[in-house]
């Protein structure tokens, strides 16, 4: 429809909703006022297809009525375009919601009918493919009833369709959540990417995935093994398969293929490898067996001990003698107490018999720090004879890193590397439990204008500016804080010792430093930061209930104006 058209119709005052639907097919009028935007009207034709005939517009519809979560986003950024001017004309590939929740594809055409300082009127013209409709919901229908995880890829429409998933909502984050049976996600596959918290490598793994993929070399299945974070659990892993499909000229078309949550499997294999690395290298590379009689305090002599004693450097006659020497001479400082606590003969003798006990410890071997675990057992032949402890000490130190390289990847952000959601509450309300009296600050911050970055100079730019300011949040607090990212452009942070006379301007100061870096790093795009922050113990001492209250003074910093630090207050509830 084109401005001479559109004029022609409202200057001739055609109000016959019969010749609009025959003319234009299904139309709605939408009005904006600051950030709400409500659906005025409709003609009989929409309402009609998305079965809204009995709607009382004169109370009007918000857009979340009929544009569906996953594809709100993209919009509500095209009725920001078209508003630019009047009569500007935006076209967008969407879909829509009916009124049973069921969604239909449809090509909209949105104009900006009038603007002005209050309100801004928007026209959107709907084309609806009913053949192609059909063809879409058979083959959906089909796929969904097979009960086999299996997924497609529509490389010219960039989208994807996994049916009958059970991988939680969470990670995916750009997808919509169609019923219990498939989940639609569009922008595939670089929003598919990017919004997935990939573990390590696995995101350049799945790239590969889909390069294999998209060559007109790759022949037959491929198949990639992922792993990201996901809801309460520490790692998912989802295994893929698929084939492509090309065109008469070779081109690639779409994909389909299988895929599986494997979560489970993989935990299986990791533990069955830790269990043949305990079982086979451990016992035939690095064991020492040691027998003590408790009761007498010294040492059974053989060729184990003499090669434990020759490595560890000690030579003490007595057991108690020999654990003091190595806790002082061997044991890293952090871990020295828990060693001697552990090793002391009073907790040896007050041991249950033929139960095993164990500890880890670090320990300075070959000029470096090990990990080593030691697991005991005490016996006696009968109730007259001397107390026995059987000890077998192991160098566990590449499993032990591996898992706590694993706890960390679990606990943080890949990005970034700064603490993920949970582990950031956790840590908050460990430090609250360990100094309940202590004064701090919970805060909630995001980047104003990000979504410039990304569109404008890349993804890649983005990723770049969000590692930035999270280098700018450790040079400003230190170790004063606990600081992690929610996710996108989103992050939260705990001030310990957060004096509450100097609060409010160490805040504004670190909105303006956080935005000079962003600056630096992004000079063409004028990214600012906005955040909100409540004081602790005044309003509270549940840090999710902290934490509610200061993404709640985001809002309204948000709100009113952004690039700056508001403190929440119980008149921010009104």
């Amino acid at each position: 429809m084109e401005k001479g058209m559109l004029s022609w119709l409202i200057n001739n005052h055609i109000q016959s909703e019969t010749k609009l639907d025959q003319v234009f097919g299904p139309l709605i009028y939408l009005a904006q006022k600051n950030d709400d935007i409500k659906v005025e009207s409709a003609n009989t034709a929409f309402e009609d297809l998305f079965d809204w005939h009995d709607y009382n517009w004169q109370h009007g519809m918000y857009v979340e009525h009929i544009v569906p979560t996953g594809g709100r986003k993209r919009f509500l950024n095209a009725l920001t375009k078209a508003g630019e001017k009047p009569w500007n004309q935006i076209m967008l590939d969407t879909e829509l919601k009916k009124k049973d929740g069921t969604v239909l594809y449809c090509k909209a055409h949105i104009f900006c009918i009038d603007k002005n300082a209050e309100e801004i009127k928007y026209l959107v013209r709907l084309d609806y493919d009913l053949e192609t409709q059909i063809k879409d919901a058979l083959f959906t229908e089909a796929l969904c009833q097979s009960k086999v995880n299996c997924w497609y890829w529509d490389m010219n429409q960039g989208t994807a369709t996994f049916f009958n998933t059970d991988v939680p909502e969470k990670p995916l984050q750009n997808a919509e959540f169609m019923n219990d049976s498939y989940v639609f996600i569009k922008d595939f596959p670089q929003g598919f990417i990017h919004s997935m918290d990939f573990v390590g490598q696995y995101r350049d793994g799945f790239m590969d995935f889909v390069k294999k993929l998209l060559s007109r070399k790759t022949e037959g299945e491929v198949y990639e093994e992922v792993a990201f974070k996901g809801g309460e659990q520490e790692l998912i892993w989802v295994s893929f398969t698929a084939q492509t499909v090309r065109n008469a000229d070779g081109i690639p078309e779409y994909a389909m293929g299988t895929w599986r949550n494997i979560t489970d499997q993989k935990v299986n294999e990791q533990q069955q490898q830790h269990n043949n690395y305990l079982v086979g290298n451990l016992i035939r590379d690095s064991v020492y067996d040691i027998t003590v009689n408790v009761d007498k305090n010294f040492f059974v002599a053989d060729n184990s001990l003499e090669k434990w004693m020759e490595e560890t450097r000690i030579f003490a006659a007595y057991y108690d003698q020999a654990i003091r020497e190595i806790a002082n001479e061997r044991v890293v400082k952090e871990d020295r107490q828990r060693f001697l606590d552990f090793f002391s003969l009073e907790t040896i003798r007050n041991l249950p018999e033929d139960e095993n006990v164990s500890i880890e410890y670090r320990r300075k071997y070959k000029g470096r720090e090990n990990w080593f675990k030691v697991t005991i057992n005490t016996f006696s032949f009968d109730e007259f004879t001397d107390k026995w402890m059987y000890a077998l000490v192991y160098d566990i130190d590449s499993v032990k890193k591996r898992e706590i390289m694993l706890e960390q990847m679990a606990a943080t952000d890949a990005l970034t590397g700064l603490y993920n959601r949970k582990h950031s509450l956790d840590m908050m309300a460990e430090y609250i439990q360990k100094y309940p009296e202590m004064p701090n600050a919970v805060v909630y911050m995001d980047l104003d204008n990000f979504k410039s970055v990304n569109d404008t100079l890349g993804h890649a730019a983005g990723d770049s500016l969000l590692i930035r300011v999270a280098k700018s949040m450790r040079k400003y607090f230190g170790k004063d804080a606990v600081l992690g990212r929610i996710g996108g452009d989103e992050f939260i942070l705990m001030c310990y010792n957060a004096n509450h006379e100097y609060v409010d301007q160490m805040m504004k100061d670190f909105v303006n430093f956080v935005g000079s870096q962003c600056k630096e790093e992004c000079p063409t795009v004028n990214v600012t930061v906005s955040l909100g922050y409540v004081l602790y113990p005044d309003y509270g001492r549940d840090v999710a209930e902290l934490a509610d209250l200061a993404d709640k003074a985001l809002y309204k910093a948000k709100r009113h104006g952004k690039n700056m630090a508001l403190a929440y207050n119980k008149d921010l509830d009104e």
